[in-house]
């Protein structure tokens, strides 16, 4: 059954859980990122909608370009679903294993479609002049149609997937990105539309011990220059 989608902008979520599910503290920003690994397996657990909730939440809220927030997700918990999934992604056995896979999309028509709309709800709430809408949209569009929109809506969808992933962490879930999969399938299955772009998905849940062993990351004497390319960082 399909719904009708009321392309509204709407306040910060005013409520989220402040605590672990467990009653413990949040997961400090630093900590969340040392402390995240890509979870090989996961317990049958399931997960409390009031923090599946929250997760959706704070994803959505993660920044994009023009605001134009181009991504969509589908949030697949039933077991046959998960195994439906599951086949069209290479058969990985996490996604039958957790009680949350996330699909996530990014628009590419549908983006530009509605993209007066977002600047003409952001001059209503002081965000821009509302007399400049059109050339502030007619700008946005012009740069847009520079690039390509596979690559544009990617980048930003993985924006918000990755706000997604540590909001999960912090709040002691585990998670497990995956690139792995056949987007046709994927399209298939769960009725996606043809403009969409399917860039990844999220598995959400518990882990099966052992959790994997710390691997190891590049330096930043590697991976920093300073002010050009291959300039040592100094700091």
């Amino acid at each position: 059954m399909s719904t009708v989608m009321e392309f509204t902008l709407h306040d910060k979520p005013a409520q989220l859980p402040g605590v672990r599910p467990d009653g413990h503290e949040l997961k400090p920003m630093p900590q969340v990122v040392l402390d995240r690994r890509a979870t090989a397996h996961f317990l049958p657990d399931p997960m409390p909608a009031n923090y599946l909730d929250a997760i959706l939440q704070i994803g959505s809220q993660a920044p994009s370009g023009f605001n134009f927030q181009p991504w969509r997700f589908i949030v697949v918990q039933e077991l046959e679903n998960r195994r439906r999934l599951q086949k069209a992604a290479y058969n990985q056995a996490k996604i039958a294993e957790a009680p949350v896979v996330i699909i996530f999309l990014g628009m590419k028509q549908e983006t530009k479609d509605h993209a007066h709309d977002v600047f003409a709800e952001g001059a209503r709430r002081g965000v821009g002049n509302p007399a400049h809408v059109d050339t502030t949209t007619q700008n946005a569009l012009n740069f847009l149609n520079t690039m390509p929109m596979p690559v544009w809506v990617n980048r930003h969808v993985m924006i918000a997937f990755t706000t997604m992933m540590l909001a999960a962490e912090s709040y002691g879930f585990d998670t497990a990105p995956m690139e792995g999969f056949d987007p046709a399938a994927v399209k298939r299955e769960f009725n996606v539309p043809e403009d969409a772009e399917v860039v990844a998905l999220l598995a959400i849940g518990r882990m099966k011990p052992p959790d994997k062993p710390y691997p190891g990351r590049y330096s930043l004497d590697l991976v920093v220059s300073a002010e050009t390319y291959g300039h040592p960082w100094g700091g």
